[in-house]
Order: structure tokens, then C-alpha cells, then sequence
């Protein structure tokens, strides 16, 4: 079953569409970002309600308008878009597994709390919007070499990447406040929260 990210509702394997009219993840090969979801139906997942403040973000939706809307130059968002693009996937491709293992064993830790499944769906999900948004923007610009203009696919593959990178942010700014509080915690029991992770990077080291 695959359980839809609008709605919540459950879909049987392989459809398309949610009965809501959202789009549903497909299955994805073994080992890539898609594939790490592991939702569990008893937690409410969070969801960005609010853009993050990004030039970046702002600068690439706004020379896609330029170039669709208002007669602008194609080079201006092809610029743009490939600096988020190549953040985008080098991040997919290098650092999400490593994110992912970090998650897993903070899960390991403790099973019950809620957080860390949290900060996973927000970085897998992010990484789910990220490549759904790439391909649909690299539709669309295939569709122009073809004296094509598919102006609906470039604005979805635009906004889904900026959906990405609202997930991507929530989840930093979660782990942020997250690590604040143990170190506030820590230093109000008199203990060093650096000194503790380097015990704990010691003890990982030893145990290998």
C-alpha cells in the first residue's frame, strides 16, 4: 500500500494517483533516495506550511516567469537552475545515505521517539521532490529544444524543487533546535556536549 502525502489515505501498489487527485511516490529501485521512506501510520508526519526565505529558490521561479510570462532570456534561468540542480544532486548522490544513517541510529536509540522519523520523512521526502522536480524541469527543457513550450511541466518541476528544499530546511532547522536543547540540557546537568560527542565518535571508532 502507498500511503498518499496529500491526504494520508492508502493506495494499493502501483497506482498513480491518489483518490484526492494527488500524485502518489512510485516504487524506486533498491538502495536509491526514494526507496527509504518507511512510513509508519501511527505518527502524523509534518509538512512545510510556509516557503523558507531563499534567493536561490526566489531567483530561479522568478526567471522561469520572466522567461514564460514576460519575453525573458532562457540563459537567465538556465543559470540559476543549474547551480540548484548540481547542489541538488550532489547531495543525492553523496550525502542523503550518510544523512539517512545518522537518523537510523538516533531511531536505534530510542524507538519511541518521534523525532528522528521526523527528520527522516522531511529529508527522504525532500529527496523524493528534488528528483521528481529535476526530471520534469529537464522534460520541459528537452520539450524547447523541440520548439516545444510545456509551460506547466517547467512550473510544477520548479515548484516541486522549491517544496524540496522547504523539507530540506524544516528538517535543518528542527535538527538545529533539537541539538540547542541537549547541549542546553547538558550544560545544566555541568556537562560538555562536545566532550560527550567525542567520547561517543571514540567508543564508534573502538568499536570497528
Amino acid at each position: 500500500m502507498i500511503a498518499c502525502f496529500k491526504c494520508g489515505h492508502e493506495n494499493p501498489d502501483g497506482q498513480k494517483f491518489c483518490s484526492c487527485g494527488a500524485t502518489l511516490p512510485q516504487m524506486a529501485p533498491s538502495g536509491s533516495p526514494s526507496s527509504s521512506l518507511d512510513l509508519d501510520e501511527n505518527t502524523n508526519y509534518l509538512k512545510p506550511t510556509e516557503h523558507f526565505p531563499s534567493a536561490e529558490m526566489l531567483a530561479m521561479a522568478w526567471a522561469l516567469h520572466d522567461f514564460l510570462e514576460e519575453g525573458g532570456e532562457l540563459d537567465h534561468f538556465l543559470e540559476v537552475y543549474d547551480g540548484v540542480k548540481a547542489r541538488l544532486e550532489n547531495y543525492n548522490q553523496n550525502l542523503h545515505q550518510e544523512s539517512l544513517e545518522f537518523i537510523t541510529n538516533d531511531r536505534n536509540i530510542d524507538p519511541d521517539d518521534d523525532y528522528p522519523k521526523q527528520i527522516q520523512y522531511l529529508v527522504v521526502r525532500g529527496s523524493q521532490l528534488s528528483e521528481d522536480g529535476i526530471a520534469q524541469v529537464e522534460s520541459f527543457l528537452d520539450a524547447l529544444d523541440e520548439d516545444r513550450i510545456e509551460a506547466e511541466t517547467g512550473k510544477e518541476g520548479v515548484a516541486k524543487i522549491v517544496q524540496a528544499n522547504d523539507h530540506f530546511l524544516l528538517a535543518l532547522h528542527m535538527s538545529m533546535a533539537r541539538a540547542e536543547t541537549i547541549r542546553a540540557a547538558a550544560k545544566a546537568n555541568g556537562e560538555d556536549i562536545e566532550d560527550l560527542v567525542k567520547e561517543q565518535l571514540a567508543a564508534r571508532e573502538a568499536s570497528e
